[in-house]
């Protein structure tokens, strides 16, 4: 991906897309306190209208109680008495066109078309008055009764009439209303009914039938907010032929007191999430196809578990337009400012890749060798410079990097190649040593053999052979002391971890070469500090620091000086021996740790004891270096041999 590329993408991601989020956000979450704030309005604005007709409907209730109760209404008992016997009353008619002059004058008080009834024991209505109208009783019993209706109520509807609690307000469904006298009127509403009893013994019962024109005038007038449409639907599961029956619909243009020809009810796919939801909560809000439906649920009739879902129907449209709108705006921002990036991006690309470039080129010829390249750190750009000036602390720092590298890699050379001049030196030295012994051995039977039979040899001739085999010997000795180093060499023990005393070992090792060192008149001085218990194999770390200290005295003239200086801390132990010598020449000191090789005369040294030293120090993971000693310290010439040992754990 180029650099175009990138920027783009970082200042869309860094300064677009989270203003765009954060404007979408704010869109949203204002939104949603709108309809909040809508869905509060709106349910309070339901509530009010379920108050008014719960109000409606309980003076309703009043009405009816209050006409069961009427004088009038309690003149026609006789009647009733007499039917409930099975006889015809003298007064019937009589009394029956009082009671239908008393219930004509309800036509000014009820509203709107109604149904009243008085029916006897058995459910045949005696009495029945509609709205301007009265009708006649023409039909005739085997008892001589003229009834007004058939007798068509069940013993089952007979037995709950018997059952109607006295002095209140019943609701049912009459069964006459299949009359077919009534098809043409509607029965949205459940009948009112109130048991008429003479003391306790019940005589009929007293029915009223309400169109629900006043309900019709108080949902009409109630405001459509938000342009919604009023949809009221009976949740009555234990019937099913009235559950999500539609009381009133604007939609379907459905009032209460309208001519229906039969029941017309929700749609499934509307009232299984209605009435589920009025389950959950009494009021809240559904969504449905692009609709929003807020509903209120409310019980109109008193003692029945019969509710009424009254909703409101509004278009999703209506209240998110505003904020559709806001949107839109958003996005056409969110497209302005990224065509401006992308013209914004084109000259910052132009200002940065230039030098980038430069800078790409430097790396390449860098890497193909050209160390001394260098990058130019005089930029406009802060960041670009910092780049340049970590490309130049880059080459500088790998260079130094390749020469440490050169210095190890002769250093794991130097282990490499002791190691098999080790196994080499092992395999010599097993093999000369049994020679070597086996001359010994002939040089004591030789002697042995000569003394016995000095008495026939003259003197001078016997020593020379004695000094002969003497000078043999000591030779053999000699080369014997030489394999001894070779196989010590080669086998290298690994160190035997003990505590020992740092000064009482360091005390020790110089009282082992004191006589050496007094021999040339040479000063050695101890200094030490720090702790005094260190872990270590103390026989090899002793070896060390004599061949170390031989080394020094070897190499420094009469009447010198050598300064020991020592630390030890919970870190390390370190000592350094610094001597007054010649010093070591830059193309001796590349071969002072290879085997056999010694700067000192023929006969004098091995060539194995820094290589011995060394290899005892690394298997204590330690460091061992010499190095000359530079002019500025102290005036000295001579070298400075350093010895590190790390702590070590069992």
């Amino acid at each position: 991906m180029r650099i175009r590329s990138h920027i783009f993408i970082s200042v869309f991601f860094a300064t677009i897309v989270p203003l765009v989020a954060l404007a979408l956000g704010a869109s949203y979450y204002s939104e949603n306190s709108y309809q909040r704030e809508i869905k509060r309005e709106i349910i309070t604005s339901l509530n009010g209208m379920t108050v008014e007709i719960s109000h409606e409907l309980h003076n309703s209730q009043n009405l009816v109680l209050g006409i069961s109760r009427a004088a009038a209404v309690k003149s026609f008992f006789p009647i009733l008495n007499s039917v409930a016997r099975e006889e015809n009353h003298p007064s019937i008619r009589l009394l029956r066109r009082k009671i239908n002059r008393y219930l004509e004058g309800f036509q000014t008080i009820i509203p709107g078309e109604f149904i009243i009834r008085v029916l006897d024991v058995d459910g045949n209505t005696l009495v029945k008055v509609s709205h301007n109208k009265t009708s006649e009783a023409q039909f005739e019993s085997l008892q001589g009764i003229n009834y007004v209706e058939h007798q068509i109520a069940s013993s089952t509807e007979i037995k709950s009439l018997d059952k109607l609690p006295r002095d209140e307000v019943s609701f049912f469904t009459l069964p006459h209303h299949a009359l077919k006298d009534e098809n043409n009127f509607s029965n949205q509403l459940l009948d009112f009914a109130v048991p008429l009893y003479d003391q306790d013994k019940w005589l009929g019962t007293l029915v009223v039938t309400l169109s629900g024109g006043q309900i019709d005038h108080i949902i009409n007038n109630a405001t459509r907010l938000y342009k919604g449409k009023l949809l009221i639907a009976e949740n009555n599961p234990d019937n099913i032929n009235r559950h999500g029956l539609i009381i009133y619909s604007e939609d379907k243009n459905l009032n209460i007191s309208q001519t229906r020809s039969s029941f017309v009810v929700l749609p499934q796919e509307l009232s299984l999430p209605l009435f589920s939801e009025s389950i959950q909560s009494e009021e809240g809000i559904i969504q449905q196809n692009g609709t929003l439906i807020y509903y209120s649920e409310f019980y109109p009739y008193p003692n029945r578990l019969i509710g009424w879902v009254i909703a409101t129907q509004i278009n999703e449209k209506v209240i998110s337009a505003p904020f559709a709108n806001n949107r839109l705006a958003i996005w056409f921002f969110a497209a302005t400012a990224l065509f401006i990036t992308l013209i914004m991006t084109g000259f910052a690309v132009r200002k940065i890749s230039k030098p980038i470039c430069s800078l790409a080129y430097q790396l390449k010829s860098f890497a193909d060798g050209k160390y001394e390249q260098r990058a130019n750190t005089k930029q406009s750009i802060a960041e670009i410079q910092a780049l340049s000036s970590s490309f130049n602390y880059m080459a500088d720092t790998l260079v130094n990097t390749q020469n440490e590298r050169d210095k190890a890699q002769n250093m794991v050379l130097q282990d490499n190649k002791l190691a098999s001049i080790g196994q080499m030196a092992a395999g010599i030295g097993h093999e000369i040593n049994n020679p070597l012994n086996n001359i010994l051995s002939y040089c004591t039977l030789i002697s042995r053999t000569i003394a016995k039979n000095a008495a026939d040899i003259d003197t001078k001739t016997l020593a020379h052979l004695q000094m002969d085999i003497d000078s043999l010997r000591n030779e053999t000795l000699r080369a014997s002391e030489i394999i001894k180093g070779i196989l010590n060499f080669a086998r290298q023990m690994p160190p035997q971890l003990e505590s020992f005393s740092v000064k009482n070992w360091l005390e020790k090792s110089i009282s082992l070469v004191q006589q050496t060192a007094k021999s040339k008149h040479i000063m050695i001085n101890l200094n030490y500090s720090g702790d005094d218990i260190f872990e270590g194999d103390q026989a090899q770390l002793q070896q060390v620091v004599i061949n170390l200290l031989l080394n020094s005295i070897q190499a420094s003239n009469d009447n010198a000086s050598i300064n020991i200086n020592v630390e030890c801390n919970e870190k390390q132990l370190e000592v350094k021996i610094q001597d007054q010598g010649y010093g070591i020449s830059e193309d001796v000191l590349n071969k002072i740790y290879d085997p056999f090789f010694s700067t000192k005369e023929e006969g004098e040294g091995t060539g194995l004891g820094l290589s011995i030293s060394l290899g005892i120090i690394e298997s204590h993971q330690g460091s061992l270096s010499i190095t000359n000693n530079s002019e500025d310290m102290m005036s000295m010439t001579g070298t400075t041999a350093t010895l590190v040992v790390p702590r070590m754990h069992h």
